[in-house]
């Protein structure tokens, strides 16, 4: 299973997205293997223009919901303050979907070099596949 992360869902419904970055989303998708978190949900819907929001919710139905817990907020701030401690400032939505991330194990499917980098600064602890 994978945390598909908002820089690849919105790559995903683009009509002219990365065609790489689609057919990855639509195969973990078949496969019932991509997953969310509320964070990411939250930014989907920010975002979404009204007639768009049908289609982004039928996907999230094919996709499982991993569920923003409450010691994630206590964790994703550590994470922030490490962050920083070594020079790393990255959004925080991305540092709640990277908690998430480091908590299920799940490897984080996106577009967006900040997972990268909270890889490199913490080691193995977060797994991303670029897409």
């Amino acid at each position: 299973m994978r945390l598909v992360d908002s820089s690849a869902w919105v790559e995903f419904f683009r009509k002219k997205g990365n065609p790489m970055t689609k057919r990855r989303v639509a195969q973990l998708l078949e496969s019932e293997q991509a997953a969310f978190t509320c964070p990411i949900r939250f930014e989907l819907l920010s975002g979404v223009r009204s007639d768009e929001e049908a289609d982004l919710e039928a996907a999230l139905r094919l996709s499982s919901h991993i569920p923003f817990e409450s010691g994630d907020w206590k964790e994703a701030a550590s994470l922030e303050r490490t962050l920083r401690s070594k020079g790393i400032t990255i959004p925080r939505n991305d540092l709640f979907v990277a908690t998430v991330g480091i908590r299920t194990g799940l490897v984080v499917a996106c577009r967006d070099a900040h997972f990268d980098a909270v890889g490199r600064a913490i080691g193995d602890q977060l797994r991303v596949e670029q897409i």
